[in-house]
């Protein structure tokens, strides 16, 4: 059930199995395991609200410092829910490249987890998400002229990302939660900090606080933070222990080797062969399930050439009266079954230029019906957006700042470095568009002036994807990261961190599919060893 910890006649459990830190996406994938799989009695606590409105959800902005502002107030959503109430549900997986080891990062010795091992949780993670079982490179295209510029051991793989069909996760488990006798979700209660035993190995007090400033301490057999590629590592830097170190900061990593994905406009294209340009690029959406086509610089490339990884897809520009537009207007006013008002008016507006707009609207309802795909706009402008991995940096980090935030506790400061290796794998790949797509006749591709330019400054154009990962990264010894293999943090035998904040490097693909996999693995290890 639900339990409002800012209403002081409101009880707290006082028998506590699990204490899941959050109640995003991460933490409502191992409570749905943990109590599936055992009796545990489970509490997630969360700061934030049940309603999912834009005041309930708005996290304050922190400070930014470093070479491109990292998006880290917009990007995220407190309460019920987490940041599902504004992500898409995209899933894409990481690659046997990514978590091996690569000598151009002289810092990481590859991931402790391989990816055969990582492979084995993909489909709980598909099946928490509602994802379709179909192979991330299964060919949807069958066209050979499409096909042929991608295949094994070119410069570019054509892939296929999916969507969840219910991404507002709250929405599916908010039921759930408020009949179960299991589990229990501790709302507007913020994690201050967290207490070690006297031996230091065993976190044996949470202590909580409410924006009115009402704080119990909660004890737990076992504490997962699942609090956001953020908020984790605020938590731990929060909690020092005897003699001034912060838990699991033995080797000042807490905060460390910080990343995001940098997004970047890299081309534009000129579609050359419009049907093979559409085949290419529109989306597949076959039922209920989306499937985004993807360019992703192949790994045999990334491997010859010393690279990060990038992948990109196709950013649609087109007037906001275009007859695509109205269609997803009127979709949203349907799906949120809004009759009146400004929306009525709204949509009655968009039917009208549907209507008027007979050729185009014949075209999207011919693509959606028959092709099972998203049509693209002959009128539109087409840009290519490059997805960049980023180096893992010992100087970007989060550290605690001196502003406090509502519930009195000192908020994070974010300072996002980027090094010169997204630049060349994003050069590389923008130049790999050029020789996949303009000799197969299907574009003409425009470079970035910010790719060719060497006096151009590329990081002006750099803009955060959202994806905060890496600062309280895990590694095979507590020398060279915050959390073992199976997510637990070094040195503390009841205390786990799932989320993003753990991996050591971010791909080019969306990071919460990998997390959510490695989440339900620690939820695997705290079942059969906790």
């Amino acid at each position: 059930m639900f339990i409002d910890f800012a209403d002081a006649n409101h009880s707290v459990p006082e028998e506590i199995d699990v204490c899941i830190v959050g109640a995003g996406v991460m933490a409502l994938a191992m409570a749905s395991h943990l109590s599936a799989h055992s009796r545990r009695r489970i509490l997630l606590v969360e700061e934030g609200d049940l309603v999912d409105t834009e005041a309930a959800s708005s996290v304050p902005a922190e400070a930014n410092s470093g070479d491109v502002h990292s998006a880290v107030a917009s990007s995220r959503a407190r309460g019920f829910g987490g940041s599902s109430r504004r992500w898409g549900g995209q899933a894409l997986p990481f690659t046997p490249l990514d978590l091996s080891h690569r000598p151009f990062l002289p810092e990481l010795d590859g991931w402790p987890v391989d990816w055969e091992e990582l492979n084995r949780f993909y489909p709980a993670a598909d099946r928490f998400l509602g994802l379709s079982p179909l192979p991330f490179d299964a060919d949807l295209w069958r066209s050979e002229k499409v096909t042929a510029p991608f295949q094994h051991g070119r410069d570019l793989e054509l892939m296929i990302s999916k969507y969840s069909p219910h991404p507002y996760l709250a929405s599916v488990h908010r039921r759930p939660i408020e009949s179960s006798r299991q589990v229990d979700c501790l709302l507007h209660a913020k994690v201050a900090s967290l207490g070690l035993d006297q031996d230091g190995r065993h976190v044996r007090k949470v202590r909580i606080r409410s924006p009115q400033g009402r704080e119990t301490v909660l004890a737990a057999r076992v504490v997962v933070l699942c609090a956001g590629g953020i908020e984790n590592a605020r938590i731990l830097l929060a909690s020092p222990q005897p003699g001034g170190c912060a838990i699991g900061n033995q080797a000042d990593l807490v905060g460390r080797y910080y990343q995001d994905h940098v997004g970047f406009y890299a081309a534009r294209l000129i579609p050359q062969d419009w049907g093979a340009f559409r085949h290419l690029f529109a989306s597949f959406v076959p039922g209920n399930q989306k499937y985004l086509p993807k360019l992703q610089l192949s790994q045999a490339l990334q491997r010859r050439d010393g690279l990060l990884n990038v992948t990109g897809n196709l950013d649609v520009q087109e007037a906001d009266d275009s007859p695509r537009h109205s269609a997803r207007k009127i979709f949203r006013t349907l799906l949120r079954r809004n009759r009146h008002g400004q929306d009525q008016r709204a949509s009655f507006k968009d039917l009208w230029r549907l209507l008027r707009a007979t050729p185009q609207t014949l075209d999207l309802l011919t693509a959606h019906f028959i092709d099972h795909r998203i049509a693209l706009p002959r009128k539109g402008r087409f840009f290519l957006m490059a997805n960049a991995e980023c180096e893992p940096l010992h100087g970007s980090r989060i550290t605690l700042g001196e502003q406090r935030d509502a519930y009195g506790l000192l908020r994070p400061v974010v300072k996002w470095l980027i090094s010169d290796l997204t630049f060349q794998a994003l050069q590389t790949y923008g130049h790999a568009l050029k020789r996949s797509l303009e000799p197969a006749g299907i574009a003409m591709v425009e470079l970035s002036p910010y790719l060719v330019d060497p006096s151009a400054n590329w990081k002006e154009r750099a803009y955060s994807l959202y994806h905060h990962m890496g600062a309280t990264r895990m590694a095979a010894s507590p020398s060279e990261g915050v959390v073992d293999g199976q997510g637990r943090v070094h040195g503390i035998d009841n205390l786990y961190i799932a989320g993003t904040s753990i991996l050591p490097t971010g791909s080019a693909s969306n990071p919460s599919y990998t997390a959510l996999a490695l989440a339900l693995r620690t939820a695997d290890h705290v079942l059969n060893h906790s």
